[in-house]
């Protein structure tokens, strides 16, 4: 074998030898590297116009110096300026002093230079359509919802306009200068007056002012804004919840 180059992959590079009489192992051992590691190495020969990779003692090849090959034998090509030269895999070794012939010869089409990757088909993923947090059951363009809300609404703030009055006037629940409840107040008393313009408009966003009312009445912690905001939000929701609360409330007084 004369007039050869020798190259070795080592942690993703290729590196050449020629005109030396030091075989791989010879030459891995003296770059310093750990020669506990030499025969995993893949390395090679570029001789009598052939690219050969194989690895261990035995010259042999596998599915690893296979991939190997892909990769890097057009860097070599480029870096030893030999377009033309076929790539193999592996080296048969017949007898002592007879000729080296090598194995498995790659296709062109093989020689990519990008590393061979096994790509794992997974499973689709279905993706469970869910609704919205909160569905909301009333029809906000029916005229006779409409109108319900636009008189529950009128209620509502008039009942949270007279218990503003009456906390603000009792100086161990509610001081004036606690800015959160004033706050708070201003935004019910705000949001339900909006809600009920939006009602009579029979805009849907409507529901969404209302519902932001109901929770300002829930954050106020106090127990009359707390059973308003919760009587407020089913009805808000469903009208059907506060309208069965008033049928029972009628059915006990007829009782």
């Amino acid at each position: 074998m004369n007039n050869q180059i020798l190259f070795m992959v080592v942690n993703q590079n290729v590196q050449y030898l020629s005109n030396s009489p030091m075989d791989h192992r010879e030459w891995y051992q003296s770059l310093g590297y750990d020669m506990n590691l030499f025969e995993n190495i893949i390395r090679g020969y570029v001789m009598e116009g052939k690219i050969i990779f194989f690895k261990g003692s035995t010259f042999n090849y596998d599915q690893e110096v296979i991939t190997c090959a892909r990769q890097f034998s057009p860097r070599i090509r480029r870096d030893l300026q030999i377009e033309s030269y076929p790539v193999y895999c592996g080296i048969t070794i017949p007898s002592p002093g007879a000729k080296w012939e090598p194995v498995l010869q790659l296709k062109e089409e093989e020689l990519t230079g990008i590393p061979h990757v096994e790509v794992k088909q997974e499973e689709p993923v279905l993706v469970k359509e869910t609704g919205p947090a909160i569905e909301f059951k009333n029809d906000v363009s029916d005229e006779s919802f409409s109108k319900r809300a636009i008189v529950v609404t009128g209620i509502v703030l008039v009942i949270t306009f007279v218990l503003k009055i009456v906390l603000f006037s009792q100086d161990k629940i509610m001081h004036f200068n606690n800015f959160m409840d004033v706050i708070l107040s201003l935004l019910q008393i705000g949001l339900l007056g909006y809600s009920i313009f939006l009602y009579s408009k029979k805009e849907s966003r409507a529901k969404y002012t209302a519902l932001g009312a109901s929770l300002a009445l829930l954050f106020t912690f106090q127990i009359w804004d707390i059973v308003l905001g919760i009587l407020y939000f089913l009805f808000t929701i469903d009208q059907s919840y506060f309208v069965n609360i008033v049928n029972l409330i009628k059915g006990n007084k007829k009782s």
